[in-house]
Parts: structure tokens; C-alpha cells; sequence
């Protein structure tokens, strides 16, 4: 049994965890900084054994037992002249390999870090191994009791954004994190998070990531359902990514129309307006104009609107963009009512942005009795699975 699963096992069943010595992996050499707090007035870390590095005085101290550690942010804030640009604060390990923060346990380093220019806040940046990384995020981003090689996909594809995420910090020489613990990156738990299936399935595909056929890693989306097909990224972000195509046909995906959303002609202007100001619109639009929907189609990408005298097309992932996921679910939705001058009645199915691996899709593979390698093959026909490490 490896250190990790001794872990695991030992806070599962209750029992005290004993002080062992860290045990190397190849995954070691592959960490990932997260950032898990922003713009706080101040940060509390415990643990037991904790050792403590001020980074603006180069100083380490330790603490035996169990020890509490907090920061004042405001104290570092540009008002106060202490700092003018974002800095690293201080680093905090625990002898146990866990350390608290907001009465979470978190596996690897925190980091306290300032938020930056203007602002009397701190951030806190959780630092760990990969694999351990891919663990906790599995029991967030899909459910850890589905089938293993749905997982062992779904460990792919986030270890492959992870790392193309870290790739692009590296680029910003002030970055001190590589991304985010929230729906605009990845979700990921902490250590109580981890069950013995995450944990497996990140172990069974450690070092294997996505690339494309120029052998470059490719950022490798993944969404909850996708209604019945998937779209590729120039669809919804317009911006082309290589290696990507749509899948047209995701049978364990497809079901009844699963949402609805409702917009006033008002909001429709403001959208239309939106646009406009970002350059999506090049046409000069008179919006005090009447302005007519076109009849629509389920699987079309953009809406047909007349406004005035002009015909534009708007793209419907600009729906999603600007309203946000609770009004517009999924980019996979068409036009039930609003031919009229009342509301803009919606209909639509799936959830999330519809781009690279579906898992509602990848679970029914996976009971079908796909290995996780054909599953992702299938979402991304375009790329290739390497082993880094």
C-alpha cells in the first residue's frame, strides 16, 4: 500500500494518523498552485508541526504540536506602504503533510500571498502534487461513485487543463498561482474529499495527458452534459484550438428538452447592445428600431434578428456569456416563442458549455464497458494520450 492509501485509509476508518516519512513519486516533480481564497482581511492557517517561512524577511520558525498562524492583511496593504505590487507573504507546511485553512485539510503548502496593487486583502494559494490534485478534484467535478474508467477520463482531461494552465503562468512572471478552485478553471475538495476510487483512478492514469498532433498540450474541456452533441471552443469562445471537433451524436447524453429561460424585449436590446460594444456586431444598429426573430432552429448556432432594416446574426453561446448559467443553463437551446412583440421564450437541453468531454456521456460509455483511453478518444478524435511522467 503506498503512503497515499495508507493516508486515506487510516482518517476513513477513524484512526490517529502517525508521522511518516514522505515517500517520492514521479508525480513529485509535477506540482500545481491553486488558488483557493481571494481578497480576505485575513488568513488563519493551523496544523500540527507547523513550520512557518516569512518570505519578505527570509525567516523559518517551527512550532511543535498543534499551532495557529494568522496574517493581517490590511498590515501589508499599499495605504499602509508596506507593499505596491502583489507579493508572497509566507509559505506554511505541517510534519503531518496537512495543513488548515477555513477548517478545511489541505495535502502540500499554503501560501499567503497579497491581492494586489490597491487592494488590503490576501490571497491563499494551495501548492501540492498533481496527482494528489487530480484526487480531490475527481469527487468534485464528477461523482466519485461512477464508473472507474468514467473517472480515469475525467483524471485525463483535468490533469491536461492543469498542466496547460501551468504552462501559460509561467509566462507571467508575477504569477503565483496557476489557476483557480472554481467553475472558471477546475473545482477540487480537500483531503477529506479523496476517496479510494479518486485516488485509484488518479494513480491508474497518472502522467497521461492530452496533446495534439504538433505534440503540444491542448487545454482539454470538459462540461456536465451536453445534451446530445458536443461543440468545439471557436463555437462558444470563439477562439480555434487545435485539435478539436464536435461530436454529433452523444446517445447517453440525449434526452427531453431539460430547461426553459424567459428575457423581455428590453433585455433582448441590451444583449444586441452588448455585443455591439464588443466588436461581435459590426453593424451600426439603431435600437429604439423594431426589432423581429426570425423562426429558429434546435440545432442552429445563432439566432436570425432584424433590427430595423438590418439582419444580424447572434450567436447564441452569447446568451450563456452574458446572462449567465442560471438563466441559460447550456450553449444548446432554441427559440420556442418570441416571434411576437412579447418575451423571448427559450428551450434548451444539457448543462454546461458543451465543449470536450461530457460526463453524463462518459459514464454511459463507461457502463457500456468502454476503457477510459476509447472515451476519450471519442470526445477528442483530434488528440493523441501521452505519458509525461
Amino acid at each position: 500500500m503506498t503512503l497515499k492509501a495508507l493516508i486515506i485509509s487510516l482518517f476513513l476508518s477513524g484512526n490517529t494518523l502517525a508521522r511518516v516519512a514522505p515517500v517520492k513519486s514521479p508525480s513529485d516533480n509535477y506540482k500545481v498552485k491553486v488558488r483557493i481564497a481571494h481578497g480576505l482581511k485575513n488568513v488563519e492557517v493551523s496544523g500540527t508541526d507547523l513550520t512557518r517561512y516569512l518570505h519578505p524577511v527570509d525567516q523559518s520558525k517551527t512550532y511543535g504540536g498543534r499551532k495557529k498562524v494568522k496574517f493581517n492583511c490590511h498590515y501589508f496593504s499599499k495605504d499602509n506602504k508596506k507593499v505596491s505590487n502583489q507579493i508572497l507573504l509566507a509559505s506554511l507546511t505541517s510534519g503531518t503533510g496537512l495543513v488548515t485553512f477555513d477548517k478545511k485539510k489541505y495535502q502540500g503548502e499554503l501560501h499567503v500571498v497579497t491581492s494586489g496593487r490597491n487592494k488590503k486583502s490576501c490571497d491563499v494559494v494551495n501548492e501540492l502534487e498533481m496527482d494528489s490534485y487530480i484526487s480531490s478534484l475527481l469527487a468534485k467535478e464528477m461523482n466519485a461513485s461512477w464508473p472507474i474508467e468514467a473517472l480515469k477520463a475525467q483524471a485525463v482531461a483535468a490533469r491536461t487543463y492543469a498542466l496547460h494552465k501551468i504552462q501559460k503562468a509561467k509566462l507571467l512572471d508575477s504569477s503565483f498561482y496557476d489557476l483557480e478552485n472554481s467553475e472558471k478553471h477546475q473545482v477540487n475538495g480537500d483531503f477529506f474529499d479523496v476517496t479510494r476510487r479518486t485516488l485509484k483512478a488518479a494513480r491508474l492514469t497518472s502522467g497521461f495527458v492530452l496533446k495534439n498532433k504538433l505534440g503540444k498540450l491542448t487545454p482539454a474541456f470538459f462540461h456536465a452534459s451536453c445534451g446530445g452533441r458536443t461543440l468545439r471552443p471557436d463555437e462558444v469562445w470563439s477562439n480555434k484550438v487545435v485539435g478539436y471537433e464536435k461530436v454529433a451524436n452523444c446517445n447517453y447524453c440525449k434526452k427531453k428538452d431539460n430547461w426553459q429561460s424567459v428575457i423581455s424585449r428590453s433585455r433582448l436590446k441590451k444583449i444586441i447592445s452588448w455585443a455591439m460594444r464588443k466588436g461581435y456586431i459590426t453593424k451600426k444598429l439603431n435600437l429604439d428600431k423594431k426589432i423581429r426573430i426570425y423562426k429558429d432552429k434546435r440545432n442552429r448556432k445563432f439566432l436570425n434578428i432584424k433590427v430595423g432594416s438590418r439582419k444580424i446574426k447572434l450567436k447564441k453561446a452569447f446568451f450563456r456569456r452574458y446572462f449567465g448559467r442560471v438563466q441559460f443553463p447550456s450553449n444548446y437551446f432554441y427559440l420556442a416563442d418570441g416571434l411576437g412583440k412579447g418575451p423571448v421564450h427559450f428551450v434548451g437541453k444539457g448543462n454546461g458549455h458543451g465543449v470536450g468531454l461530457c460526463q453524463v456521456g462518459s459514464r454511459g460509455l463507461a457502463l457500456k464497458g468502454w476503457d477510459y483511453k476509447r472515451i476519450l478518444s471519442h470526445y477528442f478524435p483530434e488528440l493523441n494520450i501521452k505519458k509525461i511522467y
